[in-house]
């Protein structure tokens, strides 16, 4: 499974396949939310403009403010949870502004995925199996996979001098 994993999905090609998938998914993500803000946007300012005509209104001494009373609370609500949802959507999309991936990113990512796979140690080849296998589906002699790419950091070495043994003293029946 492991040669297959390397001679058949982290090649460049397939890895800058699934880049390519991943950025349009980004984009349309990032389009969706701005088309929903904007919309937000205009119901902000229709409710706003709602309110100053019934300040008007009261104002003028058209209506009387007992009158609009309940029409104002109600529009005041709506205008903060119109407010409140402008809010979370900015923030969602500031959390996602993930830059998108380039083709030599992407490349070096293969690479360093080849280089664990092929000379990792059992616990790093565990370890990156788990997070970039999602599904293994066997249907007579054929295995169907599904994969996601694994957040790749810049770079992390591992010295084992520096991780401390791990002993237990004591226990249920020590004393």
């Amino acid at each position: 499974m492991i040669q297959q994993l390397v001679t058949h999905v982290l090649t460049p090609e397939n890895l800058i396949e699934l880049m390519e998938l991943t950025n349009r998914e980004l984009d349309s993500l990032a389009q969706s939310k701005s088309n929903e803000l904007n919309v937000i946007t205009q119901a902000i300012d229709d409710t706003n403009h709602r309110l100053e005509r019934l300040y008007d209104a009261i104002e003028t001494g058209k209506l009387d403010l007992g009158d609009l009373a309940l029409r104002i609370k109600e529009l005041r609500h709506r205008q903060e949870q119109l407010h409140a949802r402008k809010n979370n959507i900015e923030n969602e999309l500031a959390d996602r502004r993930v830059e998108l991936i380039d083709m030599e990113t992407m490349t070096g990512y293969a690479a360093e995925m080849q280089e664990i796979i092929r000379e990792g140690s059992l616990a790093h080849r565990k370890v990156f199996i788990r997070g970039f296998v999602k599904d293994i589906r066997v249907t007579g002699e054929k295995a169907v996979l599904s994969y996601a790419p694994p957040d790749l950091p810049d770079k992390v070495e591992f010295n084992l001098e520096e991780v401390p043994r791990i002993v237990q003293y004591g226990g249920r029946y020590w004393t």
